[in-house]
């Protein structure tokens, strides 16, 4: 049979093997005779007719047999019964043939099923064959790691892509010796360094989307055991209805190696109370800013008005969300937070009723060198904008917090803090007001991932603070989510901490950034560089007298203490404000510490680790009085 068909061919084809069914099933119904040769003879032209209309209708007369699939199959079944169903109905009542047996109708049917369903199998199977023994020599060895339903679609794609599915790993003992399309199951995680030794492996490539980050970084670990390239397909929630293809295969990063399930969001109660919601979000252009817009717009708000003063990255962000289902409701506006009467204007102009409030700066050793900005964009600026809402009849504001609000070192921190007090104080007044705290966010802007990635690159070295500095940390889309499900559950001057599961030291995160970027640990150096100004060795998430209590959500909690009373805040803000217009830097520190007595600034803290040090170095850390003087010393 020839491999290569075309359409006359097809119909030819198609049309002899329903010839040859039809005679089939004659024989078999007369036990291998053929008797009433006339009858039969003069049954096949109408047969025919019948059976190239419904093939016809159903497309089976063209298409590449090559890709023959469950569509195809299902298509098939159901020209044959349309078929039957007019023969039967031309032969039988219209030209009034009562002596053609009835089962001959039936077996025919069946013979024309099975022929051109296993015609097209069969071509399908033999052009795999060829393209296989055409293509093994150059295509690439590979090792799936994983025989579920992300492997089995992956397993289906590859040949298309240059890659020859070798062999499957995975864990569950139930599986060993399966195989998925032919591809067996050769072994479980620890045995991937020897297999891909045995099989002349060339890749592995991880179909696991499901899988922990615990578990991620065991796979991880073999794969750098065995020295070859590895990649993965993406997450559960990157994956459409459950296809993988070739061309979703990406390196694997630290972010599948973090350790936490995937969130579950309820997502009803977020809906109802977004949907038909006027939305501003400020500081839009920022890594949580534009999360918090592309997932509120999945909530179908009535508009969303997406505000920062950075132009060129709101420019980014418009171009970003061109294509959601539901930008026709987004509006971008260039803007700054402090400009008091054209945010009050903004809010009633578009009648904003939800604020998420992002606009902040963040970067510590900045803030320890620019207090009077600090002040003015993360404290003055959310005073201003708090009462420009509330003018307006907004109902609902949230504050982005920080983990570095709790017992701050840094300026920035302090600033962060004094929002959540201001928040936690302001008297209910119709509008709604709460604060969220989360730590580090991975891929965020100036986050260290990506700062660690370019020092590989063009440094051949690290540099970490501290050998015992560590940080909690988030994916961008996991701290968005769980921002808006505290939304649904925090109640008003409410501070909500999210779950941020176990903390990470840095240079762990270093060292696992340095064998993704397929290095050795003794290839690239880490260096440390002592504690900057403003920076702790440790965060918190919680002050020692915040009481952590429960909500409707297990990975969002409420963090209880008594709070200051407004007047007293707002007597002390006033003061702060008056500082921060001439005061020195040191009596601005000062004032800040008569508000959060926890705050605390010691000189940088250098690394214990002897062979880190510079020549004649020594850790050096601040004793409480001398802490206290450098307080009240000059700035």
């Amino acid at each position: 049979m020839r491999l290569k068909l075309c359409s006359s061919s097809r119909v030819f084809f198609q049309s002899f093997l329903v010839v040859c069914s039809l005679a089939g099933a004659w024989i078999l119904r007369f036990d291998f005779a053929l008797p009433h040769i006339t009858l039969l003879l003069s049954a096949i032209p109408l047969l025919l007719v019948c059976r190239l209309v419904s093939m016809y209708l159903f497309n089976l007369l063209n298409g590449y047999w090559r890709y023959t699939g469950v569509r195809d199959l299902e298509d098939i079944l159901k020209s044959v019964a349309l078929g039957s169903v007019g023969f039967v109905i031309a032969l039988r009542y219209c030209l009034n043939v009562k002596s053609f047996p009835l089962s001959v109708y039936i077996l025919e049917a069946l013979l024309t099923t099975a022929m051109l369903g296993g015609v097209r199998l069969l071509f399908r199977h033999r052009m795999t064959t060829q393209r296989r023994r055409r293509h093994d020599d150059r295509d690439k060895r590979v090792l799936v790691v994983g025989a579920g339903d992300a492997a089995e679609s992956l397993i289906r794609e590859l040949p298309r892509g240059g890659y020859l599915p070798v062999g499957c790993i995975d864990d569950d003992p139930a599986k060993l010796h399966f195989t998925v399309h032919g591809v067996p199951v050769l072994g479980t995680t620890n045995d991937i360094p020897a297999i891909t030794s045995k099989y002349l492996i060339d890749e592995v490539l991880i179909a696991t989307p499901s899988a922990s980050g615990a578990e991620m970084r065991r796979i991880v670990d073999a794969c750098q055991r065995s020295g070859r390239i590895y990649k993965t397909v993406p997450g559960l929630l990157d994956l459409v209805e459950g296809k993988v293809t070739v061309r979703q295969l990406r390196d694997v990063n630290v972010e599948d190696l973090l350790g936490r399930d995937p969130i579950a969001i309820n997502l009803e109660a977020v809906r109802s109370q977004i949907r038909g919601k006027a939305v501003l979000i400020t500081g839009a252009a920022g890594s949580i800013g534009s999360e918090l817009c592309r997932q509120v717009l999945d909530y179908e708000p009535a508009k969303l008005i997406c505000l920062d003063q950075a132009e060129t990255p709101l420019f980014y962000l418009q171009q970003r969300l061109k294509d959601h289902p539901t930008v026709s409701r987004a509006s971008y506006v260039v803007a700054d937070i402090c400009d008091t009467k054209y945010m009050h204007s903004c809010l009633l102009e578009h009648s904003i009723q939800v604020v998420f409030h992002a606009a902040a700066y963040k970067h510590v050793p900045l803030m320890e060198t620019n207090l009077c900005e600090a002040l003015k964009n993360n404290v003055f600026g959310l005073m201003r904008l708090l009462d420009a809402a509330n003018a307006s009849g907004c109902e609902h504001f949230l504050l982005i917090s920080s983990d570095k609000a709790v017992h701050p070192t840094s300026f920035m921190g302090c600033t962060k803090r004094l929002g959540e007090l201001i928040a936690a104080a302001r008297p209910a007044s119709g509008m709604h007001c709460l604060s969220v705290r989360f730590g580090n966010v991975l891929g965020s802007q100036g986050s260290v991932v990506p700062l660690f990635q370019e020092q590989i690159r063009s440094q051949r070295r690290i540099t970490v603070t501290h050998p015992d500095i560590t940080r909690y940390f988030m994916t961008i889309p996991e701290a968005v989510s769980l921002v808006l499900q505290a939304f649904t559950v925090g109640r008003h001057g409410d501070v909500l901490v999210l779950d941020m599961g176990k903390p990470i030291r840095i240079v762990d995160l270093a060292k696992t950034l340095i064998r993704l970027s397929g290095h050795s640990d003794d290839q690239i150096d880490v260096v440390f560089s002592g504690l900057r100004p403003g920076e702790k060795l440790y965060e918190d998430l919680y002050y020692a007298d915040e009481e952590q209590l429960p909500t409707s959500h297990k990975k969002v909690h409420c963090a209880h203490a008594d709070r200051m009373s407004w007047s007293r805040l707002a007597q002390h803000l006033a003061e702060l404000q008056i500082l921060a217009l001439d005061g020195s830097a040191s009596s601005i520190r000062a004032k800040v510490r008569d508000i959060i007595p926890e705050y605390s600034y010691p000189v940088p803290i250098l690394p214990t680790c002897p062979s880190q040090l510079p020549d004649g170095a020594a850790s050096v850390r601040l004793s409480p009085r001398m802490l206290a003087a450098d307080m009240t010393g000059s700035a």
